[in-house]
């Protein structure tokens, strides 16, 4: 009988020995699998960062000052004073014209093309501002170093300066006369860019040509 309970008793232990030995297998690979995540996880941080980092450093070069700026970029102060050129000099003419020869009066149009441009410019104020308060609040945390903060906030301007660009004039004023549309959704589309320029650009009405 002592033989048998030694011989259970060795059986039991090895038991418990080999469960031991699988939790602290299992221990160990649940400890690699979480190193592994912390490894990954600090990996992408840091490829995050270095994202950022490139980005910041491309934008700082790319920031449009008063007298520099990329020709390459459609929505440039040259590119938008041109535009806003033709839409002055060739554009407004013909539909002048146009309005004129079915007896209609070209001064409600030009009030209305002054009145989309001031509604543009005032959207896109808001919008400015909306983007000013996002990144205040990350100024105000331990984030990003100000000089980044400032680059961030520029390329977001910059970016929905550029998906504006893109963007259907037509869809913009549905609610416009259709004879008048296609000109008013010109003056808003450029309205906008012009006043997501750096710095923003406005027509100088008091001293605008006349007609």
């Amino acid at each position: 009988q002592i033989t048998c309970f030694c011989v259970l008793y060795r059986s039991a232990l090895g038991q418990k020995e080999e469960e031991v030995k699988s939790l602290n297998r299992t221990n160990l690979t649940c400890k690699g699998i979480r190193h592994k995540e912390r490894s990954e996880t600090a990996k992408k941080q840091s490829e995050l960062k270095s994202v950022k980092d490139r980005l910041a450093a491309q934008v700082a070069a790319s920031l449009k000052t008063g007298d520099t700026e990329s020709m390459n970029n459609p929505v440039s102060k040259t590119r938008l004073t041109e535009m806003y050129d033709n839409l002055k000099l060739l554009q407004w003419p013909k539909v002048k014209d146009q309005l004129k020869s079915r007896k209609r009066n070209p001064k409600e149009a030009k009030d209305l093309i002054q009145k989309t441009f001031g509604n543009a410019s005032d959207e896109i104020k808001r919008r400015r501002q909306q983007i000013e308060e996002m990144f205040q609040q990350s100024e105000s945390s331990s984030g990003p170093t100000p000089q980044k903060v400032k680059e961030f906030r520029q390329l977001t301007v910059q970016n929905l300066q550029m998906a504006l660009f893109h963007t259907n004039k037509e869809e913009l004023l549905k609610e416009v006369k259709e004879d008048l549309r296609p000109l008013t959704s010109e003056c808003y589309w450029l309205s906008c860019l012009m006043a997501l320029n750096n710095p923003p650009l406005q027509p100088d009405w008091k001293n605008h040509v006349p007609g």
